[in-house]
């Protein structure tokens, strides 16, 4: 039985436990409910004391209270405080409220796992070195995310995901390479490693997402960097307390161990008392303040099968997940409310004790969907492409295979990596970041006078002209055309290489009006021309510059930003003197000097076949010391 006396009860869902479960019967409590039972019986309560303003530590000692941690994203300190004391407490100054910790509760799966019995299935090539096979939730019947291993070399590798949950077995031979640590709320040390056998859950989830396939799982980002955190402690039903899981989330967002994204195969249906003037806002700031740091939140949408999403998944700054079979059918009691479906029904997975399951729900889902992001964020960074939560969020929902399936349950459809070749007509999310989605620029050097062959050049100190005409691609590349609203575009030049300068000295950043509107297709596309003063020379390494281009766009309820640095936006200075721009300075630069010695109308530098190099309007002996200085020196870029 759940202790419940003066505390409020939260039921947490987690999907898919991986041994026969063991429930808690009649005189079995967890150590969870052990503890609060203990602090009653000596007329104490274990409380999250939420202040106006910064926590303050100071304030509560006179109550002789028991400090647990402080929970700095929510300007609270969780202790353990007399009862009688509780009302006198919430009478201070710069308290807002004092709140009794909530119990979560993991109840049973409604679809027990099965142990696996190996089936035939075809060997994969894999890019690592393993036995494991690679199974449907990798292949097409799943996300793809082999397709996406092998035509981009992807695996993960620099992504970091956090994962909140119960404990798991790191030390596995499919976890045991990228575990970056973690930290464990139950019994309050930093190993999270699950206590018991039974304890199976976190080890499943992460298994799906980072394995890494030397053994039995192949997870989607194989490579990448894993935390733990123990929020949850026991088989189903599992028990903790709503104070840790916000700890966890302060935790897995806060330096040294920030990570790129964090995974909460967890959630709430919100049914319970306090919840919607207690828990519920602190949970929301909590999400709000994480996905503000940049870290992309994804958790499960739960099991009901009901119309509604459960929390943390149904804020609107996390990524709500239910769950597909192999057979594209959704897993029958996956909520509804989703942004994505992802595989979770009857998935492979790897227990503490190294045994293999079959499990479903949509905590499995969860994390495949948290390794894909995962790949998309490693192909934006190796390929100097910066985008922000946002982006790599939509472009996981615009690039998801409809099911056909009510929108409520399926969300945009199911999640899709890459597709395999040209001839499958389903785009995956990193094609899409691969094409510059959603909007496709052209760069177009004007300054028709320093065109060279290959690569515009210019003088220091002249006018750059170029245009970027912009148009939204939606309707080409995506499942569905979308109209992009509120795009803002601003263009940075700066030292392209031998510089520890980011910028060109001067006014290096460009912000131009607000699109407000960008409809889907060629006809609608926008030119934007950009005028830059290439600053006088600072500094011997001053040969290139590039342009970077920064875009912020509406999408949904939430800012997309993406930014390039492309090839062609380079720029290449011109060697004083070489006025043919062959990159050396020879007899045929002095016979163009020569000709226009003297001459008086140079006033702009493509005028006297540029030898007026000083672009004083005259050519005369300062130009003809300036070649002279530069005479047979030559620059290859």
């Amino acid at each position: 039985m759940v202790f419940r006396k003066t505390l409020q009860v939260l039921t947490i869902l987690l999907s898919a436990l991986s041994v026969p479960l063991l429930a808690f019967g009649a005189g079995r409590k967890s150590s969870t409910e052990t503890y609060l039972e203990q602090l009653h019986n000596q007329g104490k309560e274990r409380v999250i004391v939420l202040f106006e303003n910064e926590a303050d530590p100071d304030l509560i000692a006179a109550y002789n209270v028991k400090l647990i941690r402080k929970l700095k994203i929510l300007n609270a300190l969780v202790c353990e405080i007399n009862q009688s004391d509780i009302e006198l407490l919430k009478q201070e100054p710069n308290i807002k409220n004092v709140v009794p910790d909530m119990v979560i509760k993991v109840p049973r799966p409604k679809k027990p796992p099965k142990k696996w019995e190996e089936k035939v299935n075809e060997e994969m090539d894999l890019l690592f070195s393993g036995p494991a096979t690679v199974r449907w939730n990798n292949l097409e019947a799943g996300l793809n995310s082999k397709a996406a291993w092998d035509r981009y070399n992807l695996d993960g590798t620099g992504i970091t995901i956090a994962f909140i949950d119960t404990g798991v077995n790191y030390t596995l031979a499919d976890l045991d390479d990228n575990y970056l640590g973690g930290y464990d709320y139950v019994s309050g040390d930093d190993d999270p490693i699950n206590p018991t056998p039974d304890e199976t859950h976190g080890t499943e989830v992460v298994s799906l997402a980072v394995g890494e396939g030397v053994d039995k799982v192949v997870g989607v980002s194989y490579n990448a960097g894993y935390y733990v955190v123990r929020v949850l402690e026991g088989p189903c039903p599992a028990t903790g307390l709503i104070s840790a899981v916000i700890a966890g989330m302060q935790w897995a967002s806060t330096e040294p161990h920030k990570a790129d994204i964090i995974s909460m195969s967890l959630g709430t249906d919100g049914n319970e008392p306090g919840w919607v003037t207690i828990w519920e806002p602190a949970l929301r700031k909590t999400c709000n303040l994480t996905y503000e740091k940049g870290i992309v939140l994804v958790a499960a949408s739960g099991n009901a099968g009901s119309t509604q999403c459960e929390w943390p998944a149904a804020f609107s700054n996390v990524i709500a997940v239910g769950a597909h079979a192999e057979d594209q059918a959704l897993y029958s009691d996956s909520n509804g409310g989703v942004d994505v479906v992802a595989p979770g029904d009857d998935v492979y997975t790897v227990c503490p004790d190294n045994s293999a399951w079959l499990a479903s729900g949509t905590s499995l889902a969860v994390p495949h969907v948290s390794g894909l992001i995962a790949l998309q964020l490693q192909y934006a960074r190796e390929n100097n492409i910066e985008v922000n939560n946002g982006y790599l969020w939509e472009v996981m929902k615009h690039s998801a295979v409809d099911l056909g399936e009510n929108p409520v349950y399926q969300g945009k459809g199911k999640t899709w990596a890459a597709r395999t070749d040209a001839n499958n007509p389903n785009i995956g999310s990193i094609d899409l970041i691969a094409s510059n989605w959603p909007t496709e620029f052209d760069f177009e050097f004007s300054d028709y006078a320093f065109i060279d062959t290959n690569y515009p050049v210019y003088h220091i100190g002249s006018d750059v002209n170029q245009a970027i005409i912009l148009t939204n691609i939606t309707d080409i590349l995506g499942n569905y055309p979308e109209t992009i609203e509120n795009l803002n575009v601003t263009a940075t030049q700066g030292y392209y290489a031998d510089s520890n300068e980011p910028n060109l000295p001067g006014d290096s950043i460009k912000v131009f009006p607000t699109i407000s509107l960008l409809q889907p297709g060629d006809g609608n596309s926008i030119t934007l021309s950009l005028l830059y003063t290439i600053p006088p020379q600072t500094t011997p390494s001053l040969k290139q510059t590039k342009l970077e281009l920064e875009f912020n766009f509406a999408g949904n309820n939430r800012t997309l930003k993406v930014s390039y640095n492309q090839p062609n936006s380079l720029w290449y200075a011109a060697i004083p003197g070489d006025f043919d721009l062959s990159n050396n300075i020879d007899l045929i630069d002095f016979s163009t000097f020569a000709q226009h010695w003297q001459q008086t109308d140079c006033n702009v530098p493509v005028f006297c076949g540029r030898a007026d190099v000083d672009q004083s309007g005259d050519v005369d002996w300062p130009d003809l010391s300036i070649l002279a200085q530069n005479w047979l020196s030559d620059l290859t870029y």
